[in-house]
């Protein structure tokens, strides 16, 4: 059977164990072996680091992605062909700012075009193309909105219409202390020449910060939200909430709480809370979150059919138990749906990154089979063999995280993340010598087309 979401903190719901196995992919694997793969750092021209990927798939199957630069302002736009397996079939922009992008996000609206979503720490800027959006002469990047700090956009809270218009859920920046903003939540809309930043409206719709959002539309438009809220000391909850008229009025949001969220703040690679909301070809919602059920970190896909405001309405599986294995999540989730609207997630677990799937009966116990594939992990690359710190004891090693995942027309996942190197150790330089450090060396966007997934 089925089992709903009964509390905001508590969710009688059925477990599956889900654990991130070092020997996923391979021949013997019960939970689904994966055939060929095409991995790649996304390019930037010239060599430069770079951040949190976001990947979107149009009609075609071809693939846009957008990545910003590590620090000191920029992004870049690559597109991929629907057979993309290489570095050299990625065709990339590099796309101006002034400030460095800490927020970087793609739609790809009716006429296959993408459109672009960069916030930086003063501003937000705006991206379109006309004609090859492979060329940068197609492109043109505005700032749409000052906001001097005092607002960002975090999450997946970008996204576009049926009929092509953007829209954008922003908040105020997230500090505390003396001098931080108030508390509050803006839906941010264009209808039409949206380069002019006259074109764009704000809407207060809360009193309090709607974070990491995942904004998507109904086939007729209606904007419908999961996100995140700070509440009580520390706590963070997961919401889903709807709006269908009216949406500049925030008494035309309705909402409710449906599940703790997972907040690691001192984790080697901090982590928000982590929501991604999809929809079916009708509208019906589906949730991948990943949760805290008071002993630590756990994996959850959820769905929702109808009355979607009412707890009642939505049922769930734990697909990684707090106490078996999900102490291994780290930061991000992606989730997205097939022709068929079966999900398909993307997560990291031991700086790895997997691939859930399901074909049916999702969130049913006595039904469901959820298979695991290996998208990449971090012990199969390269080394780096140059570290910056002669005191350096514990050489590179690479940390993945922060999937995004859309899927091809034949419904094989290509999932975008960041991976970072890391290095280490050290207590003793030589004279002259810089002490080691533990941190970053490099940090790039990285791609992997699956080939082959199939079933046991």
């Amino acid at each position: 059977m089925m089992r709903r979401i009964e509390t905001a903190l508590f969710a009688a719901v059925c477990a599956v164990v889900f654990v991130a196995c070092s020997a996923c992919g391979g021949k013997d694997n019960p939970n689904g072996p994966v055939g060929k793969t095409s991995q790649f750092f996304l390019p930037t021209g010239a060599p430069r680091n770079t951040g949190d990927p976001h990947i979107q798939a149009d009609a075609q199957g071809n693939f846009h992605i957008v990545y910003p630069a590590y620090s000191q302002g920029d992004a870049y736009y690559a597109f991929c062909p629907s057979n993309c397996s290489s570095v050299e079939q990625a065709k990339v922009v590099h796309l101006k700012t002034q400030g460095a992008v800490d927020n970087a996000r793609v739609a790809v609206g009716p006429d296959g075009k993408p459109q672009l979503l960069l916030n930086t720490y003063e501003r937000v800027y705006y991206a379109t193309c006309t004609g090859d959006c492979t060329q940068s002469a197609s492109w043109t990047v505005t700032p749409i909105l000052e906001h001097g700090g005092q607002r960002e956009v975090s999450g997946d809270a970008f996204a576009v219409t049926p009929q092509g218009k953007p829209r954008f859920v922003m908040h105020s920046y997230r500090s505390i202390g003396i001098g931080a903003p108030t508390p509050a939540t803006f839906y941010v809309q264009c209808d039409s020449n949206c380069q002019n930043p006259a074109s764009w409206t704000q809407s207060q719709i809360a009193t309090t910060n709607w974070q990491m959002g995942s904004l998507r539309f109904t086939p007729s438009g209606q904007p419908r939200l999961a996100k995140a809220e700070l509440v009580g000391y520390g706590d963070h909850l997961g919401y889903y909430y709807e709006c269908d008229s009216d949406c500049a009025s925030a008494a035309n949001w309705k909402g409710l709480s449906l599940y703790k969220t997972f907040y690691g703040f001192s984790e080697a690679v901090r982590m928000y809370p982590a929501l991604s909301l999809r929809l079916t070809s009708q509208g019906k919602p589906r949730l991948a979150l990943m949760g805290d059920d008071g002993s630590g970190r756990n994996l959850l896909y959820l769905e929702c059919d109808q009355n979607c405001t009412s707890t009642d309405s939505w049922f769930a599986q734990i697909l990684l138990p707090a106490n078996e294995g999900g102490a291994q999540l780290k930061a991000g989730l992606d989730l997205a749906l097939d022709s068929k609207d079966q999900p398909r997630i993307a997560y990291a677990a031991g700086f790895n990154i997997l691939l859930a799937s399901c074909d049916a009966n999702c969130t049913d116990e006595t039904k469901s089979k959820w298979n695991l594939a290996k998208v990449e992990f971090a012990s199969d690359m390269e080394k780096d063999k140059i570290i910056p710190y002669p005191d350096c004891n514990i050489a590179g090693g690479w940390f993945l995280h922060s999937p995004s995942v859309a899927l091809g027309k034949e419904g094989l996942p290509r999932v975008a993340y960041r991976a970072q190197d890391i290095s280490g150790g050290g207590s003793n330089p030589g004279p002259g010598e810089i002490k080691c450090t533990a941190g970053a060396d490099m940090t790039f966007a990285r791609f992997t087309q699956l080939d082959a997934l199939r079933a046991p």
